[in-house]
């Protein structure tokens, strides 16, 4: 009797709970990636001792084997801002992480022991802290805070004190050869250091200036004169403390003071490559010296430049960490590390699987939905979506890559690289197809449905039309208007038929009135002709679907939303127009358009202009061709792989055809009870569910007071999908007892295994 009440008690409780949720489609249903993509980049690098790195990623710090790469230890939690920053202390000892809180103009600072792989201090401070530096003699942290520089007990946060002194003025712009090219607001630090034995602050800024501070009084006690560039972007000081060194990155130069002196000793300008780091050998004699993706050697007592090392790796070389023997350095570029043999100079480890920057390159996911593409200007990378390994590495062999586009089978990809397009195979990267014709700066490429064309924008707003069978033939689209010079052009793209070409672009009329139009091609065999424009636009990818008439329909959007147009001969049809920012796709039925909106996942009934279902995702990067996959990016810009079938199963009627397999990767990854169709239902419907693996399966129904009324048995089923209507459940609409129910709200719950999951279905009579 006991154990009774307490499963009708726990029914009851379920019932309510689910009828709270049944317009929470987001509670119901907790956003998880099912793959993440690529490791994030490290924020900074140190070695602890000859084999062992520490490294801080955007969430929490790693302790990794130089040799192998393997992760020994992980520790420490945090959420890295556009304003964070992190500071280890000199002898690997401490990490000092600054985080923007949530209350306006205050950091939050937090300690980390490395030793101890533990948090040791967390506190507020009011400001944003422009630069930090952890003294390795004593418990403080040193912040550059509005103009000031405070001294805090690294381990209770108190505040010990303010530097006193007056400072120089600032010069808030940066010149290049007399010409101003960079200018900033606020003053501001740049960089902060304490000598080896603590006693002193050396401190560089926009000034520019190299300031030196005494930690016990306080006080300013004098410059390191001869800067002659711009701002100083960044100091150092030998391991000996014999030696400052920093660099004007824009210049470039190079400077190095005697630090019992402070007298310039020498001062370098090689070339135009901006500097990134410097970092001197643990025996003080050389200073390495990190330009473009090239490392130089100088002799630090002659300043003689010594060697150029070149690692073949050939994107933007950030930071240059050398370990405590000397015989070693990690390499930190943009799309990925080295570590390399200084005195073999040869690559010893290589790291690439880390993501390509969301904001300087391109990111795809396949139309099948099994491969993540991006791009960076030196590198292409793809991941395997199911094993989350990355599977191709394709370095640029001489300019930089601009824009890259998958074929519709997925089993290629094109990429523009000035002057050259070229088609390469999605799994070896090998050259498959190298048009002759030269396109100046291509920055956007887009294939037809077929993949026999493919169109070229270049960044004038110039386009042409490649056809992949016969590479040699190329047409350059003349429209009777130009649009605006250079990026005229916003978005190109093909009608699924091949029918229709579009391209949206403004023109400027007086008083720089911009106007935003389409222009319209019409194919005739081979040959695109321009059919008419029309006011409209569209800043995403047009979306184009054949609707049940056989005509075409376009899918723009601009300031104003979403518009649906019809395309006849002579002029377009506004179909529907609705408040979202960019179309996705048609769903492949073409009963709704999926689009997103404030990083909401959208589905609409665009007949109706009706939003029928939305859920929130990160930041949207691309979608599988059959609408099961999304593709987005964090905060950090990791790639995340979301499964989207569970929103379908919300919508008055199904988005696949018949007998379709929800699963796109070979196999179920988890169960999965769906909604029934369709519903509402009079007097029957089917009830479709996935399964991870073989159980024994039966579907209880109960009515909307809790009381179970049918039970369908299944016997033992095999994993699989259970979602077309041949092998999804039937219920015909009856008790146990054969009786018809009467119209109401019912509730069906799926027992497999150790699996159960309950959804709402409706009778309506």
């Amino acid at each position: 009797m006991h154990n009774q009440l307490n499963r009708t008690f726990l029914k009851l409780f379920i019932y309510t709970f689910l009828i709270l949720l049944l317009c929470r489609t987001d509670i119901l249903f907790a956003n998880e990636p099912i793959a993440t993509i690529g490791r994030p980049h490290p924020e900074k690098h140190a070695f602890i001792d000859n084999d062992t790195i520490l490294r801080v990623v955007p969430t929490h710090i790693q302790i990794v084997d130089a040799n192998t790469g393997e992760l020994i230890d992980t520790f420490g939690n945090f959420d890295f801002s556009y304003r964070s920053d992190v500071v280890i202390s000199q002898n690997v000892s401490h990490i000092a992480v600054q985080n923007n809180s949530n209350i306006p103009k205050r950091d939050i600072v937090k300690i980390w022991d490395v030793k101890a792989r533990e948090q040791i201090a967390e506190w507020e401070i009011e400001g944003y802290i422009n630069v930090a530096a952890i003294s390795p003699t004593q418990p403080l942290l040193a912040t550059s805070i509005r103009n000031e520089i405070h001294l805090w007990n690294l381990q209770t946060g108190m505040l010990i004190g303010t530097m006193e002194g007056d400072r120089r003025p600032a010069d808030t712009c940066y010149y290049v050869d007399g010409r101003r090219r960079t200018c900033r607001g606020p003053i501001q630090d740049f960089a902060s250091i304490f000598t080896p034995d603590g006693r002193y602050l050396i401190v560089a800024s926009m000034r520019p200036d190299i300031e030196l501070w005494n930690v016990e009084t306080r006080e300013l006690e004098g410059h390191f004169e001869g800067h002659t560039g711009n701002w100083v972007n960044g100091v150092f000081i030998s391991p000996d403390g014999a030696y400052l060194a920093s660099y004007d990155k824009e210049q470039p130069t190079v400077y190095l003071w005697n630090m019992k002196t402070r007298e310039l000793m020498w001062k370098t300008q090689t070339d135009n490559r901006r500097i990134s780091d410097l970092k001197f050998s643990p025996d003080s004699q050389h200073l390495y010296v990190a330009r473009s993706s090239v490392i130089e050697r100088w002799n630090v007592n002659s300043g003689e430049l010594i060697e150029m090392i070149n690692t073949e790796f050939k994107s933007f070389l950030q930071t240059i960490t050398v370990s405590p023997d000397g015989k070693k350095a990690l390499l930190f570029y943009m799309d990925g590390e080295i570590l390399w043999d200084i005195e073999k100079k040869q690559i010893l480890k290589k790291w690439t699987d880390f993501i390509t920057y969301w904001y300087q390159n391109e990111i795809e996911l396949s139309p099948d939905g099994k491969t993540v593409l991006a791009m960076s200007p030196h590198y292409i990378k793809s991941w395997d979506v199911a094993s989350q390994q990355m599977r191709l590495l394709v370095s640029s062999p001489g300019n930089r890559y601009n824009t890259i586009a998958i074929s519709p089978d997925s089993q290629k990809f094109a990429v523009g690289r000035e002057p050259i397009v070229e088609i390469r195979d999605m799994q070896t990267g090998e050259i498959e197809t190298q048009f002759p014709h030269h396109i100046m700066l291509p920055e956007k490429i887009a294939f037809s449905s077929s993949g026999r064309w493919l169109a070229v924008m270049d960044h004038w707003g110039r386009i042409d039309i490649l056809n992949t069978v016969l590479p040699e033939e190329k047409q350059r689209l003349e429209p009777p208007f130009t649009l605006g010079m250079p990026n005229g052009v916003y978005r190109v793209g093909f009608s699924e038929n091949e029918e229709y070409f579009v391209t949206s672009g403004h023109t400027k009329a007086g008083n720089n009135n911009t106007k935003i139009w389409i222009q319209l091609w019409k194919r005739a065999e081979d040959t695109f002709i321009y059919k008419y424009a029309w006011l409209g636009g569209f800043a995403a990818q047009p979306i184009f679907k054949t609707d049940a008439d056989g005509s075409t329909v376009l899918v723009g959007n601009g300031r104003d939303g979403i518009h649906v147009w019809k395309l006849l001969p002579d002029e377009p049809i506004l179909l529907s127009s609705f408040d979202a920012e960019y179309p996705l796709q048609f769903s492949e039925d073409g009963r709704y358009l999926f689009a997103y909106s404030e990083e909401k996942f959208q589905i609409w009934d665009w007949r109706r202009s009706k939003l029928i279902n939305q859920s929130s995702f990160p930041r949207f990067a691309s979608m599988s061709q059959d609408g099961s996959l999304l593709l987005t990016h964090d905060i950090h810009g990791q790639y995340l792989i979301w499964d989207l079938n569970h929103l379908y199963s919300f919508l008055p009627y199904s988005v696949e055809p018949e007998g379709k397999q929800l699963v796109t990767h070979g196999q179920i990854k988890r169960n999965q009870l769906l909604q029934n169709y369709p519903n509402p239902f009079n007097p029957e419907t089917w009830i479709p569910f996935k399964l991870a693996d073989e159980s024994p399966v039966t579907i209880d129904i109960y009515n909307s007071t809790g009381k179970l009324i049918r039970t369908l048995s299944q016997g033992t089923l095999k994993a699989g999908d259970y979602s077309s209507q041949s092998n999804a459940i039937h219920w015909d609409g009856q008790n146990d007892e054969g009786e018809s129910v009467s119209s109401g709200i019912y509730f069906y719950t799926i027992n497999a295994g150790d699996f159960s999951s309950t959804r709402k279905m409706l009778i309506r009579k």
